[in-house]
């Protein structure tokens, strides 16, 4: 709402679309630290993608995920170009990406685009207790960060350059004033509803049955 309603909705989009980017780098390349993120609520778009940047992903059983942008009208950013596929594979990143379908906990264990999946009940106290396995063996927790350092300077100027691809197919989603991301942005806040079942739901099997 706070940049629909702001005079330089390109300046303050790009804006924070960086300082996202500067967020997750920092989660990305914390080499000194375990990183867990965990989902207890929904999530989509950019809020997923800043879970992926962690080194363990941890979701609720009842958590729905988006992991995509283009019902935003975005291309997306925030490193997700390299934290889909090194969890899910490139093939699987893309199709998620394309079909802007939501993603339950379960099927997201599966296919490795989060860690551990918990019950509800008691949620909290077994994300605890996982946490607090990670650091039971220090030997073990010292090896993961030694291996997570050594591939991070490996690999530091590809994951870099993954950011810089990104944000160029971006630039011109923010600063061009007819673009689907002002169009949907000013749609969703003012809830102007669609006239139609969009297209990628139309196939969704509700049921056991396919919509014509």
């Amino acid at each position: 709402n706070l940049l629909e309603d702001s005079k330089k909705n390109g300046e303050d989009g790009w804006s924070n679309i960086n300082a996202m980017n500067d967020l997750v780098k920092s989660i990305l390349f914390a080499d000194e630290v375990v990183t867990v993120a965990s989902l207890h609520k929904n999530s989509g778009a950019g809020g997923l993608f800043l879970a992926l940047a962690c080194d363990y992903v941890i979701a609720d059983e009842n958590v729905v995920l988006n992991p995509h942008y283009k019902t935003l009208g975005l291309s997306g950013s925030e490193y997700h170009t390299y934290t889909l596929p090194k969890r899910v594979g490139e093939e699987k990143a893309q199709e998620l990406l394309d079909a802007c379908l939501p993603v339950g906990a379960k099927e997201a264990e599966r296919i490795g685009m989060v860690d551990k999946v918990f019950a509800h009940e008691n949620y909290m106290d077994k994300l605890q207790r996982f946490c607090q396995n990670i650091v039971a063996d220090e030997d073990t927790y010292y090896d993961f960060l030694w291996e997570k350092e050594e591939f991070l300077q490996e690999n530091r100027q590809c994951i870099e350059l993954v950011r810089e691809n990104e944000i160029t197919i971006m630039y011109s989603e923010f600063w061009d004033k007819e673009s689907d991301f002002h169009k949907l942005r000013y749609e969703f806040v003012y809830k102007i509803c669609p006239f139609v079942t969009p297209k990628r739901l139309k196939s969704v099997n509700v049921k056991g049955r396919k919509h014509a």
